[in-house]
């Protein structure tokens, strides 16, 4: 495992130097029924485009658990690499992205996937769009022992302030083992 996180660490360095984009990403999610915990995730991603229709990416995510006077409380760190699927249809662009990860937390680690389909409806040339998808994640063994299976409900607005520069903003509603609301902020920059 230790091993994994090592090359993904060097995926991201060495991508970074050659990458079509990087995002950076703070997400503040509300914990509600079996989640009570409010937490603050920051991530990382770098992503490639490998053809017109293909883009690699590596991401690291870092999770905080908001305490009760506002100090934040380690939770966990993700590290995963995922590979999206862009298809063209009118007015729309359709995507699947799918992702392989690791999960690391005080108590344990374990390997993840998840599948995310999705779509992208550009607003013609005002530089607004609109993104909507659908993500589900679990363990790759053990799933009932990880507590890590979530069905996300995703839905966003993205503007581009320039040709190389681009604001976000996502709300993810999350449901299974996790039960949360997330609003998400982030800038994306081209290369």
């Amino acid at each position: 495992m230790k091993k994994l996180l090592a090359i993904l660490a060097m995926a991201t360095i060495s991508s970074g130097v050659f990458a079509a984009s990087a995002t950076i990403e703070y997400e503040n999610i509300n914990g509600v029924q079996n989640t009570p915990n409010d937490q603050r995730n920051i991530n990382l991603t770098v992503r490639e485009n490998i053809n017109a229709n293909f883009v690699g990416d590596v991401q690291l995510s870092n999770t905080a658990n908001v305490g009760s006077n506002n100090n934040d409380a380690a939770s966990s760190f993700r590290a995963e690499t995922g590979l999206t699927g862009l298809y063209d249809v009118p007015y729309a662009k359709l995507y699947t992205r799918v992702a392989i990860g690791q999960k690391y937390t005080t108590s344990t680690n374990f390997t993840y996937y998840s599948v995310e389909p999705g779509v992208i409806v550009p607003f013609g040339t005002t530089g607004l769009s609109a993104k909507v998808g659908y993500r589900f994640r679990t363990a790759m063994s053990n799933e009932n022992t990880y507590n890590d299976t979530t069905d996300t409900a995703r839905i966003g607005l993205a503007y581009d302030i320039t040709k190389k520069d681009q604001i976000a903003v996502r709300f993810d509603r999350v449901r299974g083992d996790a039960q949360q609301n997330a609003w998400n902020f982030n800038y994306t920059r081209g290369f």
